[in-house]
């Protein structure tokens, strides 16, 4: 080899380590700037409860935790269980668009789903991890599985998005500005991921974007295929029965076990709106933001505050950190588990 050719190679050599080094230093920075998210997130959750306890008497919320009569006990637990049967049929009937599938592993992916995207700082994480879950148990293709997931979770994020809209419309008049604002942004959010999927799929989009993502955008185009199909309307209608009715149900229940009064449309529209702010990246699964922003909102409604904050936690009991934590033991069992599905 000749000393020019030398010099060459060595050089070479020299710019793919700068370009190894820089790309290993960009990726820490990356992972740098996710932790540093994290953190602010979860002091997000801790400030919020910090906040909940200091301006609320949290401590009769835990006593009444164990003072809560069992015949409201018998009927909660259906009530809280049913729900996660009903969305892990909705998406097998999504699922069974393109082939057939049992129960069985359709419920596995969403317990697993469920329990990890609680830990996610939005809902809508699901659209990440949800086809990873779905291709190792049930072997369907990873884009199909996105497509699957993607056209469940518009019609998740529209259900919550027109809910809370339609409860923000109806307790406008008693919420102040601030917490208003909140409200509108959660339910914007909702409603920007249908919209934005339908634009997607239905819109001429300039060829800069279209020559970027050209498989992204034709998984989007697929999602909105036959919208008004059998198993999507019937999807949609297990969805709104799950998110909506029997939330409303069981925050009902809780509500008349600690003598709170409301319209029927009030626990049916309540829930969606006060949770909807799950789906705002600011803390840890909306934990501490969610609760401050429920008891707030009942006590705008001239709820007294220690009866607030009691329906605000037990529900947040029933509906979150119960499920999460019975669910969490089956996960840890199928994701360490070798029986066949």
């Amino acid at each position: 080899m000749t000393e020019e050719n030398s010099n060459v190679a060595e050089g070479t050599r020299h710019d793919r380590g700068n370009s190894d080094t820089t790309g290993e230093t960009q990726e820490e920075t990356d992972s740098r700037w996710r932790s540093i998210g994290t953190v602010l997130k979860v002091l997000v959750s801790v400030a919020s409860f910090g906040y909940l306890l200091w301006k609320f008497p949290v401590e009769r919320a835990f006593r009444s935790m164990f003072e809560i009569s069992a015949p409201y006990l018998v009927v909660l637990v259906p009530v809280v269980l049913l729900p996660i049967f009903l969305t892990s049929r909705s998406l097998q009937l999504l699922y069974e668009e393109h082939e057939s599938v049992r129960f069985l592993p359709i419920f596995k992916v969403d317990t697993v789903d469920f329990v990890v995207n609680s830990f996610l700082p939005t809902r809508l994480g699901s659209l990440a991890t949800t086809p990873l879950i779905l291709n190792k148990y049930t072997g369907i293709e990873l884009r199909r599985a996105f497509v699957i997931k993607g056209v469940q979770l518009q019609m998740i994020a529209a259900i919550n998005g027109l809910v809370a809209l339609a409860g923000l419309f109806v307790l406008l008049r008693y919420l102040g500005r601030n917490i208003a604002l909140v409200l509108l942004a959660s339910a914007t959010v909702y409603l920007a991921l249908p919209v934005f999927a339908f634009l997607l799929g239905w819109v001429d989009l300039p060829r800069f974007v279209t020559d970027r993502a050209p498989k992204l955008l034709a998984s989007v185009g697929e999602m909105q295929h036959d919208l008004f199909s059998s198993n999507k309307l019937k999807s949609v209608a297990l969805l709104f029965v799950s998110f909506v009715v029997l939330s409303g149900v069981r925050f009902g229940i809780v509500g008349a076990s600690q003598g709170l009064e409301l319209s029927p449309l009030r626990y049916l529209l309540i829930p969606t709106l006060i949770y909807s702010v799950t789906v705002l990246p600011v803390s840890i699964g909306g934990i501490g933001v969610t609760e401050v922003t429920g008891t707030t909102v009942l006590v705008a409604l001239g709820v007294s505050p220690s009866v607030a904050t009691s329906v605000i936690i037990l529900d947040r009991v029933f509906a979150a950190y119960l499920p999460l934590a019975l669910l969490y033991v089956y996960a840890n069992y199928v994701v360490h588990s070798d029986v066949s599905v």
